[in-house]
């Protein structure tokens, strides 16, 4: 197990990394680690998640994690040089914005676990995040989500049935239906 103080060095490096994904994934673990040392651990969701599954594709400044939060969170993010600003934990210095938006994944919700350095993070499972997504688009109207959702699925193997179980439940498969009619129309029409 890694001390706090080494923890924040790793954290100082990680978000030196120039490369995005790297930078993300690094500074995930990191704060997994970090958490894991009194029994919290942390899901990667949101935007990050985004740029982590389309490698770069998409683009976010701040990181998103689910966790149960509480003191114990405070403390480690204090420990680590985070300054707690609302929900977000911040560092100037070192560009670093890191959210905890909710405690949970919701009750069908997954995460997949990937392994670094003999340490590993959580990261919100594919499906989930292309559902995601998809509220944002239809609930939303965020358009960027509607691409981001095609993006997901373009890029990464996911299990069809799957997202179609969890777009039903959420009331976003016709959303889905219509990203792959524009996928497919663009297909068709080599746009």
């Amino acid at each position: 197990m890694n001390s706090v103080d080494e923890l924040k060095k790793q954290l100082h490096k990680a978000a030196a990394l120039r490369d995005p994904v790297d930078r993300i994934s690094r500074i995930a673990w990191v704060i997994a680690q970090a958490l894991q040392t009194v029994g919290q651990d942390p899901i990667l969701v949101g935007g990050a998640a985004v740029e982590f599954y389309t490698k770069g594709g998409y683009s976010t400044c701040d990181i998103d994690m689910i966790a149960p939060g509480g003191p114990e969170l405070a403390q480690v993010m204090a420990q680590l040089g985070l300054q707690q600003i609302g929900k977000d934990y911040i560092d100037k210095q070192y560009n670093i914005y890191i959210e905890f938006p909710s405690s949970e994944l919701g009750p069908n919700e997954k995460f997949t676990q990937l392994k670094i350095d003999g340490g590993s993070f959580r990261i919100i499972s594919i499906e989930d995040l292309i559902v995601d997504r998809l509220c944002s688009f239809k609930f939303w109207k965020s358009a960027v989500d509607g691409v981001n959702a095609l993006l997901l699925a373009e890029m990464v193997d996911h299990n069809e049935v799957r997202l179609r179980e969890r777009a039903k439940e959420e009331h976003v498969l016709d959303a889905w239906e219509v990203i792959l009619q524009v996928r497919e129309e663009v297909i068709r029409k080599k746009l």
